[in-house]
This record gives structure tokens, C-alpha cells and sequence, in this order.
């Protein structure tokens, strides 16, 4: 991915970052495009550009037989760069400039209709009589979003499910589990008067990201950030790690705290469980991570073997508007979710139903696990859907004074087994399943602090 373009033209961007290939997509010549915004300071004209030749430095350096740590250090800095210009730039000057990089990023990683969105504000802003060919682009993007969205509903259109979707309206309401689990109050009790609740968050935004298999820590390092905190120095990766930047770990761990915090209000104020909201709460946990170097062959991020490609997720938006299909596909079965059309409205109804359940219902451990399996089943989001479900489904938790839910990698088969179940009907073994994981991780977390 650090091939260097003596032909790449437009200024202040990187080829790795640009859909190059596609025709048309050369703005060397449209102002707008590649002049920097009247409205930056020189400090910041400067800042950027500073940082656009180092990347270019960098690029040019690497060869076939760089090392891996050179060419994740190069890939760490188009990431960084990536993520400038849509959560740092693009706020603050949201002129074309940085609308047309964001979207150019957005194709590469493969988000087509988001980018089209871009590029279109961009189009209709241009006043520049050059820009017939990057006109004649936007129309290749445009098509080639409609293409992609088709050809994702031809190819799950004909898969046997296991599980077929269902709205959540036919699911099972919380009502049926009317009692506190037998082992609630003893918890209920130990949460109040522990004095390792801090580290019960920190082990559980670690556990989190290892659940996901977005990183793999050792132990040593699990235990260490659970005590200290988030720290760069102290994470340590297992050989098979997706994630291999100490800083991306840290960043993404608070990047989950953030998240953490946008839900913890709604404990109190049910009314705040909304659509709108959610996907604010989606942006902030995503935040880091929505921009990934991945590797073609094993799927694992770039290790420097220079066949690694961009992948975006969409922070924010739900695949209503990414036009994006999702299905589980295994060996095993298949699990359908939410049609891409349907998606906003169940995402409505969830939050209104959630919002009585939570405010209402006595039993909490029904209502988190009514949250889970129907917002897991809508899928609302590209990714980070598992990590949203987990802190809505903590909201209830929260509301009744215990721990937010927390699961283990080891309690992993157990927590899906349960969801399966769940979307028979039956929430008992998921709210068993709640219980013993928050149970378990309190007494894990006792262990690492004693």
C-alpha cells in the first residue's frame, strides 16, 4: 500500500487515500479541490503540509524489503491523516477541500453511498469550469454505488437461513420474566460497596475489545491496564492480534468510555434512548476505529506484507443509509438481519419499547436482554453492533444500581448459544448468561487487585 505515484497531482493528498483508478477523479486542476481554505490560519497551513510530506518521505522509502514496523508506521500515519480530515478539518472548515478527501477515503474503504453523498455536496458547490471530468466521476461513483448495493442483495438473496429476520415487535416482551435472578441481590450488594468499580470498567472496555477480536492482549497486559488504566507502554499483543498499535488500543479504549458515558445518563432519563442519540453514541465509540488498514489474505490488520488494503465504517450512520446488507454467514448456519429499508424504523420502535421497558419493568435482566437480542437482530449499524448492544443493554442494569454488562472471550460460546435462544423466545439463559458473566468478571477484577 506504500506504492509512490511520480504522476499523483493533487496537492495535499496521498494516492494511498485516493480512488486514482476510478476516471475522472483527477482535481488537479479545480481550485476549490486544491487550494487550501482562506479560512485556516498559516500555523495550520503549515501543520498540514509538514504532514503531508512526511507521509510522502515515508512512502517513498518503502521498499519490498522494508521491515513490517516501517510500513505500520507509514499505514499508522495514513490513518491518522484519514481521520484528521473528517474529525478534526472537515468540522472546522467544511468547505469542498475536505468534503472531497473525506468522501475519496470513504470510496477506498469501500463505502460507496456515504462517499456519493460527499461528492455530490462537493459537485453542486463547484463554481470552477473545469470540473466537467470530476462531473463525469461523481456519475462513475454513482453507478458504482447502485451496483454495489445490488450486488450485495443478489448474493445474500439466496441463502437458507437459519434464523430468518422478524421485527422486533414479534419478539418476546421482558414480561415473562417478572423475578430478579436468585443471585441479584448478593450482587446488587457486593457492587455497592466494592471499591474496585473503576477497574470493573477498565477490565470491561478490555474485555470488550478482545471479545470483538479486534485485539488480542496477554494476559500480563490485561491485568495491567485493568489496574493502571489505559496506557500505551503496558499493552502487550499475543502473536495473532488484529489490532498491533499500542495507541490504537489506548485510543479505542477510551474511545468506549466516551460511548460508555453517552448511555449512562439514560439510566435516569429513559427518554434519552433515541435513535438520534444512538447514533451519537455509535460516533464516539467508533471514533478510532473506523479507520483500518487491513490485510487481503488473512484479514488481520497490515503486518507489512504490502498487500493490505483501507477499510471505513460508516460512524453515526445506520445501513439505511450505507445501503449496507448485513448477514452472518458460517459453516454452521446463517442468520438474516434487518432489511437495509426497515432498519430506521426498527431502530424507532426498539427505542420507544426500550424506553417503557427500562423506565417500568421491575425485572432488569429481562428488559437488557429484550435490548440485546432485538438491537443485535436490527443490526442498525456496519460494525461495532455487538459493543452498542452490550452498553444498551446496560442501561436497565444501570437503572437498577448494578454493574454495566460485561462479557469474557471464555464466555463467548455461552453468550451467542443464549441469543439464538433468545430469538426462539426463551431470555432465561441470556439473563443466566448475564448474570454469571457480570458475576464472574467482579470476581476476576477482585483477583487482579488483591
Amino acid at each position: 500500500m506504500a506504492d509512490v505515484d511520480p504522476d499523483f497531482r493533487v496537492p495535499f493528498h496521498c494516492r494511498q487515500l485516493a480512488p486514482w483508478n476510478i476516471p475522472g477523479w483527477d482535481y488537479s486542476d479545480i481550485p476549490e479541490l486544491c487550494v487550501l481554505p482562506d479560512s485556516m490560519s498559516m500555523e495550520e497551513q503549515q501543520a498540514l503540509a509538514e504532514q503531508h510530506q512526511v507521509l510522502q518521505n515515508t512512502a517513498a522509502s518503502i521498499t519490498a524489503s522494508s521491515s513490517p514496523e516501517d510500513v505500520e508506521q507509514f499505514e499508522r500515519g495514513l490513518r491518522q491523516l484519514a481521520l484528521l480530515w473528517e474529525d478534526h478539518y472537515l468540522p472546522k472548515f467544511p468547505g469542498p477541500f475536505f468534503r472531497v478527501r473525506v468522501a475519496d477515503v470513504r470510496v477506498v474503504g469501500g463505502s460507496w453511498n456515504t462517499a456519493l453523498m460527499l461528492y455530490d455536496e462537493v459537485l453542486h458547490s463547484l463554481r470552477s469550469p473545469e470540473c466537467a471530468s470530476f462531473s463525469n466521476f461523481v456519475s462513475i461513483v454513482r453507478s458504482r454505488a447502485q451496483g454495489d448495493a445490488e450486488q450485495q442483495a443478489l448474493t445474500n438473496g439466496n441463502l437458507r437461513f437459519f434464523q430468518p429476520w422478524k421485527p422486533a415487535r414479534q419478539h418476546a416482551n421482558p414480561f415473562s420474566w417478572p423475578m430478579l435472578p436468585p443471585a441479584a441481590p448478593d450482587m446488587l450488594a457486593a457492587w455497592r460497596t466494592s471499591t474496585t468499580q473503576r477497574q470493573y470498567l477498565n477490565y470491561n472496555w478490555v474485555q470488550t475489545l478482545q471479545l470483538d477480536q479486534d485485539c488480542m492482549l496477554t494476559t500480563r497486559s490485561m491485568e495491567a491496564l485493568t489496574k493502571a488504566g489505559f496506557v500505551p507502554s503496558i499493552v502487550e499483543f499475543v502473536q495473532d492480534s488484529e489490532l498491533k498499535d499500542p495507541h490504537d488500543v489506548v485510543e479505542a479504549l477510551f474511545d468506549i468510555e466516551e460511548a460508555y458515558a453517552g448511555i449512562y445518563g439514560m439510566k435516569d432519563k429513559p427518554e434519552l434512548l433515541t435513535t438520534e442519540n444512538l447514533k451519537a453514541v455509535h460516533t464516539k465509540l467508533m471514533r478510532t476505529l473506523k479507520v483500518q488498514i487491513i490485510d487481503k489474505n488473512s484479514g488481520a490488520n497490515a503486518r507489512g506484507n504490502g498487500n493490505s488494503t483501507l477499510y471505513y465504517v460508516n460512524a453515526g450512520c445506520t445501513r439505511q443509509t450505507t445501503q449496507k446488507t448485513a448477514v452472518v454467514r458460517s459453516n454452521q448456519y446463517n442468520l438474516a438481519f434487518c432489511p437495509v429499508e426497515r432498519v430506521d424504523q426498527q431502530l424507532d420502535y426498539i427505542c420507544k419499547m426500550g424506553r417503557q421497558y427500562i423506565a417500568r419493568w421491575r425485572n432488569p435482566f429481562a428488559t437488557a436482554a429484550w435490548l440485546h437480542v432485538t438491537f443485535t437482530r436490527c443490526h442498525p449499524f456496519d460494525d461495532g453492533n455487538g459493543r452498542m448492544a452490550r452498553l444498551i443493554s446496560s442501561i436497565p442494569l444501570l437503572r437498577f444500581g448494578f454493574p454495566p454488562l460485561c462479557i469474557t472471550p471464555t464466555g463467548r460460546r455461552v453468550y451467542y448459544d443464549s441469543m439464538n435462544v433468545a430469538w426462539d423466545g426463551d431470555y432465561q439463559p441470556m439473563i443466566n448468561c448475564f448474570v454469571n458473566c457480570i458475576r464472574d468478571a467482579m470476581t476476576d477484577v477482585e483477583r487482579i487487585m488483591s
